[in-house]
């Protein structure tokens, strides 16, 4: 018997070495964000544009989408959430910061705490997001629709940090597109060409930097885009600004329902 325990201590030994000795340090966290404190492995900021009434349908496939991002994010990636705001207020401070705290069917029950990390990702990750767009998609309507300006806010205030230069950046931009404010409206002016837009103090007033940034859009569709030539169109025009600011134009995906 004592021939059999000595190997069985010996694997016990090696096993405690390599997972607990050995084992990688876990990384210190943000109590209020769950964010890494050397930084988040990727960046997605998600702003819904409810300046105009979102209805059930559209609001109901919003959400179906919006959670396929969430469950798709990784581990450590930060998520932020703004809401498009009215001329003259600020958007500087997302609504939430949280981050990916990992899949618990990956860690190890070793060193990581599992059922700990399936807490936080319920509790402390997709409950919080899910609660925020419901919230901002629910809004009243506002009487400007300054979009280009709040996407110029959070690209100053976290997608162009220096910080986050090296990492994955992705803006998922859930609106009608229609821009409506002092250097551009498309109620005031229908049709607006992108070239003459471009040559404008408008555009200058309305730049940005994206460069490293995939733009995605969650096309809410309204009886508003009659006023247009064609909705292709106004996705042409915002693509191409997209990409003068240096961003790279992700997918545009229609959402169901007329608003």
């Amino acid at each position: 018997m004592v021939g059999v325990a000595v190997p069985l201590v010996a694997v016990a030994l090696a096993l405690f070495v390599r997972f607990v000795v050995f084992a990688p340090d876990l990384p210190e966290r943000n109590p209020d964000t769950g964010c890494p404190e050397t930084g988040p492995s990727a960046l997605t900021a998600i702003m819904i544009d409810a300046t105009d009434r979102i209805g059930a349908i559209s609001r109901a496939d919003v959400l179906a989408r919006l959670e396929e991002y969430v469950a798709a994010s990784r581990e450590d990636e930060m998520v932020i959430g703004f809401e498009a705001r009215p001329v003259g207020e600020e958007v500087d401070e997302p609504l939430l910061t949280v981050c990916h705290p990992g899949d618990p069917e990956k860690a190890s029950e070793w060193t990581q705490n599992p059922r700990l990390i399936r807490r936080r990702l319920e509790e402390r990750f997709r409950q919080p997001l899910e609660a925020l767009f419901r919230d901002l998609l629910g809004r009243q309507e506002a009487p400007t629709s300054p979009l280009m300006e709040s996407v110029q806010s959070v690209a100053v205030s976290y997608l162009g940090r220096e910080e986050y230069v090296d990492i994955p950046k992705r803006l998922i931009l859930v609106s009608d597109l229609m821009q409506h404010s002092e250097y551009l409206s498309f109620f005031r002016q229908p049709g607006v060409d992108y070239d003459t837009f471009a040559r404008s103090h408008g555009a200058d007033a309305l730049s940005t930097d994206l460069r490293g940034t995939t733009v995605d859009v969650l096309f809410v569709q309204r009886d508003a885009h009659g006023r247009l030539p064609s909705t292709r169109g106004l996705a042409e025009f915002w693509g191409r600004w997209i990409e003068d600011q240096g961003g790279v134009v992700g997918p545009v995906s229609s959402v169901d329902g007329m608003n």
